[in-house]
């Protein structure tokens, strides 16, 4: 059987998850637009911001946004747990710290969006952004590829 102190326990922390998914679609910023992230990475828009591409490596290879940062999906929840000396030693930059936008991307916006409920999960203090069109709109945007839709 399990203790009252226990029983207690699981209460609050049920509770807390439970407020925390209430209050999820209240603290998460809208996505990203092809626009917005064009402005950021010419340096136009005033708010500093990280962008992180969560595809596999050998997807990365294919091409990538300018500015990107690439951390795998799997690897995103530990990287994200890591003292800020081993995140910079591994990645090449600092840990995201709240006082940036922390933009994620995939192929297609749904990997990037996995990778924000992981990094919210470790670290709710950061501002997290989902480029939902990802990868395929960029290349579409960007470089006109019309051929990958």
């Amino acid at each position: 059987m399990l203790s009252a102190t226990r029983l207690a326990r699981a209460a609050t922390l049920r509770a807390a998850r439970n407020a925390a998914i209430l209050t999820r679609g209240y603290t998460t910023k809208p996505d990203v637009t092809f626009e917005e992230l064009q402005q950021k990475i010419h340096g136009i828009a005033p708010k500093p911001y990280v962008l992180i591409d969560v595809r596999e490596p050998n997807e990365v290879a294919e091409g990538r946004v300018p500015t990107a940062v690439n951390i795998p999906l799997g690897d995103v929840a530990a990287a994200f747990a890591m003292p800020s000396e081993e995140f910079i030693a591994k990645y090449r930059i600092d840990r995201p710290s709240g006082e940036e936008e922390t933009i994620f991307y995939c192929r297609s916006g749904k990997r990037s969006q996995s990778a924000i409920d992981q990094v919210e999960r470790v670290d709710s203090s950061l501002t997290l952004r989902n480029y939902r069109g990802s990868w395929l709109n960029y290349l579409d945007r960007a470089l006109g590829n019309k051929s990958l839709k």
